[in-house]
């Protein structure tokens, strides 16, 4: 079942190159349906697997690592970005340097002429294999395959509407088969050699499709996204050359059975890389510009799938983490993370950078509560990635439909959207509604996050930093959503109606899927809670559903304002706005930085 979660997107790819559209949606149905049926399969079977690589397909692993810092090097050198050769140069060094030194079985550490250690190096050949299955990797299985296949399924469609060659639709769609073989991939990684190769070729993929449509500011943003994720792959080789020399191992599993010596340095750089790919704050710049890619890449890479990497590496350190003070650092680190984005989101305008920074905060709270690393919060972490990849997923989608049949992009053009595309704003609202309200997991999960957060005070007092950010975060959020809501549902005096609003089944199909997937998830929700008082909180729902076309008839009614003589009343969607000023930025973006520099050095005193 693994292999053909691996082989078969590669295959789908291989044959796009060569089939028409209504091949490509073939594929793309029969990947999606697969791939989530073997998901499910294995998710369900709590059965945990490993499997050896030989020595040739490591042999492979390494070249194409080494070909793959190489383009980076050219790319950088191709579009004079210094930073970009610079950082690709310190991977590549670091990288030949740790094959070199873990070639050997075993090694003397030498210390001013004398002999400190003797360490043996757990290589292809150890007693752990390259490859294993666990709990955690079932459960991203089902993001990964689930809520990727719908996508990949919707850009077949929204590549119809895009002003390219044939041929580069096609590699788009290829591209985000292969995406899915890596993802699918990485997370049953136990090498950390393989794991930074598959990390890199995350990045590859998020650099190349952001630079898809060629233009000057693609471009500029895809170098951003490359340079700030290979920050993250130098952490990772760092944390791995720490693993070597402090504990002769080049495995996750090994690693995490050790205590003591190196540990927490190894693991706060590994740490720092999941920060840096889940876009955590000074780094969100790169994932706020990638927003100028294809709306299927921001859905995919930036905000359902790929950004679960921060996360999903967290909880594969949790055993490490638990109730220490890097653990302590990185939870803290996360809930400000999630307040501050919050907080900087009500500034902006663009519907798909909203979205942006709201992905960012959820994914600081997601890795707080991964690193605080009991099993309650590890649980409810994966909680929030499941639903939050469903409705981001949802919401990117909806952001899409109105780029390609309404040309709009900025919520300050959407004023009174809900009289020409009901449908559109419904599945919008729907989005917003699984992320604030009840019974969706969302709400839920944080709600009984606040709730276990609060009940660790007592022994980590440390806590009540992140236990104040979840609930002035969350508040935040809520106030970002009615913004973007009040202008959709607005409903000014001179609004017509237009024809009722008919979405492309290449549209429509993938945002249904995603509607029924958040209210079966909501309805499983309750069923798991055995409350039948939990059934009213669905309400909400019914409501979603009807608001667009209770709006849309209002249009007979008179809605000038009294006393105003009959003037038309304007709608300011920017009622909700703080912009903050240029010092509070560079205080924001240097505290974190210091904050970033703090895991390493925690780390490394601990």
């Amino acid at each position: 079942m693994l292999l053909t979660l691996i082989l078969l997107p590669i295959a789908a790819a291989f044959l796009i190159l060569f089939s028409s559209k209504y091949i490509q949606y073939f594929l793309s149905v029969a990947v999606l349906a697969s791939g989530s049926y073997y998901s499910i399969l294995l998710f369900t079977s709590a059965e945990n697997v490993s499997f050896y690589l030989s020595s040739f397909f490591n042999t492979v692993i390494i070249a194409a690592d080494i070909v793959l810092l190489l383009y980076f090097l050219y790319q950088g050198k191709k579009y004079n970005s210094l930073k970009v050769i610079v950082l690709a140069a310190v991977q590549l060094l670091l990288f030949l340097y740790i094959e070199h030194v873990s070639a050997g079985h075993s090694a003397q550490v030498v210390v001013d002429g004398i002999t400190k250690f003797t360490i043996e190096y757990d290589t292809s050949s150890g007693h752990s294999a390259e490859i294993a299955v666990d709990e955690l990797s079932r459960f991203m299985f089902l993001i990964i395959n689930i809520v990727g296949g719908i996508i990949v399924l919707y850009s077949v469609r929204y590549m119809e509407d895009e002003t390219a060659t044939p041929r580069k639709k096609q590699l788009f769609i290829a591209a985000m088969f292969l995406f899915l073989s890596v993802m699918n991939t990485l997370v049953c990684a136990n090498s950390l050699m393989l794991f930074f190769f598959l990390f890199e070729m995350t990045t590859l993929a998020s650099y190349l499709l952001i630079a898809f449509r060629n233009d000057e500011v693609s471009r500029t943003n895809a170098l951003r996204a490359l340079w700030m994720n290979q920050i993250g792959g130098v952490v990772i080789l760092l944390g791995v050359l720490v693993a070597v020399l402090g504990f002769g191992t080049v495995m996750f599993d090994t690693l995490l059975q050790h205590s003591g010596g190196v540990l927490f340095l190894s693991v706060a750089l590994l740490s720092m890389a999941a920060l840096v790919k889940g876009a955590s704050i000074p780094f969100d710049g790169w994932l706020l510009g990638a927003m100028v890619a294809p709306t299927p890449v921001s859905a995919m890479l930036h905000s359902a799938t790929m950004v679960k990497i921060a996360p999903y590496l967290i909880l594969k350190l949790a055993p490490a983490l638990g109730a220490t003070l890097l653990g302590g650092v990185l939870s803290i680190t996360g809930g400000l993370v999630f307040v501050t984005a919050s907080y900087l989101a009500l500034s902006r305008f663009v519907f798909k950078e909203i979205l942006g920074y709201s992905t960012v905060a959820l994914l600081g709270l997601m890795m707080a509560l991964a690193a605080i690393g009991t099993k309650e919060s590890m649980m409810l972490a994966m909680v929030l990635m499941g639903f939050h990849a469903l409705s981001k997923a949802l919401l990117f989608l909806a952001a899409g439909v109105l780029e390609k049949q309404y040309h709009l992009k900025s919520i300050e053009e959407m004023s009174a959207l809900v009289h020409r595309a009901p449908k559109t704003v419904g599945y919008i609202l729907l989005g917003f509604v699984s992320l604030t309200l009840p019974p969706f997991g969302l709400f839920m999960g944080k709600l009984f996050a606040i709730t276990s957060v609060a009940s660790l005070l007592r022994e980590r007092p440390l806590l009540l930093i992140v236990l104040v950010s979840m609930i002035i975060g969350s508040a935040l959020l809520v106030l970002l959503y009615f913004k973007v809501s009040s202008a959709l549902l607005s409903n000014p005096s001179d609004t017509l109606s237009a024809e009722e609003e008919r979405i492309p089944y290449g549209f429509s199909l993938p945002l249904i899927l995603l509607s029924v997937l958040i209210v079966g998830t909501g309805a499983g929700f309750i069923v798991i809670q055995h409350d039948a008082l939990l059934a009213l909180l669905a309400l909400p729902l019914i409501f979603v559903f009807v608001l667009p076309w209770i709006m849309r008839g209002m249009e007979r009614y008179d809605r000038t304002e009294p006393y105003h003589c009959g003037e038309k009343e304007p709608f300011d969607t920017a009622l909700i706005y703080y912009e903050p000023t240029i010092r509070v930025k560079q205080m924001i973006y240097w505290s974190f930085t210091l904050l970033f520099a703090a895991v390493a050095v925690v780390g490394a005193l601990s």
